[in-house]
Order: C-alpha cells, then structure tokens, then sequence
C-alpha cells in the first residue's frame, strides 16, 4: 500500500478544521442559549466561522480578523456562541502562533479576543471574570503554535545539516579512496621501477659478459635473481596489507639506506651514506617516505645518469631534517624514458609533513633534496 505523500497530509491537516468546524456549528453543539436565527443564518455563521481557516497558513493575522468579526455576527443573527465559535478562535490563534512572526501573532490575539468581548458585551461587566478563559485558551494555543513553528524550524535545520554531513562524509570517503589509491600508485612505481631498472642493469651486465667474463656474468645474473626476489617481497607486503589492515607490516625507514646502497651497488653505482647530526624522533611514517624518496633519486641515477658513484646525505638540526641525494653525473646522452612520475611522487610523499622536494641540474650532474620542518620531525 502506497503511503501518503507530504503534499498530501499538509492537504488534509489544512481542510480538516475548516470542515470539522463548519460541521460542528451546523449541528448547533455546545449552544448555551436556544437559536433565535433561522437555518440559513445558521448556515451563514458556520460559513463565517469555517472559511476565513481555509487561508490562516498564507494569511494568519486575516483569518483572524474575520473569525473575530464572525464571533460578534453570529450572536447578532442567532443569539448566542456554540462549540464551534470556541473552535475557529482556536485554531486561528495556533494559526498565529505557527505561521506569524510574534509581534503578528500578539496582534491577532488581541483581535481574537475584541472579537469576544464584542460578542459577550450584553453579559459584560457581570460575567467580566469569563473573559479569563478565552485569554487563557486563545493565548496558550497562540504560544503553542509558536512553539512548534520553533521546533519545526529547529527539525529543518537539523535535517539540513545532516544532508550536510552526509555530503561531507561521502565526499571525505571518497578523497580518502582517492588518496590511497595515489598512494598505492606512488609505491607501486617506486618498487617497480626500482626492481626492473637493477634487473636491467644488471642483466645487460649479464650479456655483455656472458662470454669474456663467465664469473661476472653468473654475478650479475644472481643480481637479477636477486632483484627479483626484493620486488616480489616488496609486492606480496603491500598485498598482505591490502587483504589485512590489521596485519602489521615493516616498512623501511632511514636506518635501512645502507642496505638500499649495498643493492644499487649491484648495478653499478657506489653509494656513500652520510649522517650528520643525531636525528630527532622522527615518525616511522616519514621514515618510510623519505626511504621511499632516496630510492627512488637512486633509481633514477642508474637509469640516467652515467656516474659510477652517489652521495646521501642525511643531516638532522635544529632547522629539521635534510635529505640529499646528490649524483654527480653527467647524464646519459640517451636514458630510458621517463613517465616524469618520481619526482612528482617524491613531492606528494612528504606534502602531508610540512616537507618540500628540490630537484634540479648540480654541476654536470643532478642533486634532489628534502626538506622537512622540525616541529613535524618531532611529531608522532
């Protein structure tokens, strides 16, 4: 069963009381005083009771003039007020209340209630002390009415700000996605390019020696092995967390650049680790950035540059931590191709500590450094 719409109730909630007040002072309920009209002024004071509520949501502060006017009209036609008078200044004081601003809304009381007196002036001054609970009815409907208009407001408010929150919260998702997934295509091209550009090296070593050097052939070829071997653990790592957020994976960081050097010595370039000063508490997140940053600068080194050797120089002091890869060239006439990815990654890496990336011509060769402030060294 389909269920009603919003248009749909709003429909019903606004006729309801127009019908069920014309209704009740047709039946005459609640008269005090015997009718003294006829059927027709009868008829005529439900109408003047019921229609002016048709528009009490666009025109509040109108419906209760005219249901004020109508109060005094019907005791001139039939006599006296019924159940259905107390109705229509009922809901004409909500109507205030609900949908007009408080000075508006204090006003149509106050007409609401010279529209009763007006109807009750032969029983004024003796029964003065009735006019209490028409103030007392009329008023707090008012003051409810304007209660609700508040809290509706409130609940409107509320629903907006969720939609909000749900816009942010799918929107920090996705950036979250895309921020891993440039992430995930940053290491993978660094392991990757790593891996291949030894195993390259290293195997054209193996060819060109294969037949006057059998010893440095089957060397160079253990290299490739071994390469290999360091790129499938490196992938299957990333994979394992990938599956597994919760399994715990080692991720190199500075103390392990001896190692990195031993294994770019193995294609052909000698590498001189350098530290200066004593590094502060450095997070094991920039560790693994700044490992991930000499990798690479390395990686291009032995596939740009014809130099045989490279320095890195790691120098922590009170302006923050420094990371230097210098090569000192010069540059291969024709390198492989480049996609231009590293050194654009090298920057993303150290972006979210604060760090900066340098890299440009030094001398015939090319020298990349970082840079990252000491209150992010610091912080974990």
């Amino acid at each position: 069963m389909e269920r009603p719409s919003t248009e749909d109730l709003a429909g019903v909630t606004l006729w309801a009381p127009v019908v069920g007040v014309a209704t009740v002072s047709q039946l005459r309920l609640g008269l005090e005083q015997p009718w003294t009209g006829s059927g027709a002024g009868l008829a005529v004071t439900s109408l003047l009771l019921a229609a002016p509520l048709a528009v009490r949501r666009e025109r509040p502060l109108v419906a209760a003039v005219l249901v004020a006017v109508a109060l005094p009209v019907q005791v001139l036609i039939g006599g006296g007020l019924h159940f259905g008078s107390f109705l229509a200044a009922l809901v004409a004081g909500y109507a205030l209340g609900r949908h007009a601003r408080w000075p508006m809304a204090v006003g149509g009381v106050v007409v609401v209630l010279v529209g009763v007196v007006a109807a009750l002036r032969d029983e004024l001054p003796e029964e003065a002390v009735f006019l209490v609970f028409p103030l007392f009815y009329v008023g707090g409907i008012a003051t409810l009415g304007a209660v609700v208009r508040r809290l509706t407001r409130q609940a409107a408010e509320l629903q907006r700000l969720n939609a909000e929150l749900a816009r942010e919260r799918d929107s920090a998702a996705r950036l979250a996605v895309a921020t891993e997934r440039v992430r995930l295509a940053r290491d993978l091209h660094d392991v990757v390019a790593h891996t291949l550009t030894v195993a390259v090296v290293q195997a054209e070593s193996c060819e060109e020696a294969v037949t006057a050097d059998p010893d440095r052939a089957r060397a160079a070829a253990r290299e490739v092995q071994e390469a290999g071997r360091r790129g499938l653990a490196d992938l299957r790592s990333m994979v394992r967390v990938l599956r597994d957020a919760e399994t715990p994976d080692h991720e190199p960081g500075l103390a392990e650049l001896e190692t990195l050097a031993t294994v770019i010595a193995g294609a052909g370039v000698e590498v001189e680790v350098r530290r200066v000063g004593v590094a502060a508490d450095v997070p094991d997140g920039l560790e693994h950035q700044l490992f991930r940053l000499v990798q690479e600068a390395l990686t291009n080194v032995v596939r740009h540059s014809a130099a045989s050797s490279a320095l890195v120089t790691v120098r922590s002091d009170r302006d923050g931590l420094e990371v230097c890869v210098l090569d000192p060239g010069p540059a291969l006439a024709a390198g492989p191709p480049s996609g231009r990815h590293g050194l654009t990654g090298m920057a993303e890496r150290l972006a979210g500590y604060g760090g900066t990336v340098e890299a440009g011509p030094e001398g015939s060769g090319f020298r990349v450094l970082a840079r990252v402030p000491p209150a992010r060294v610091a912080a974990r």
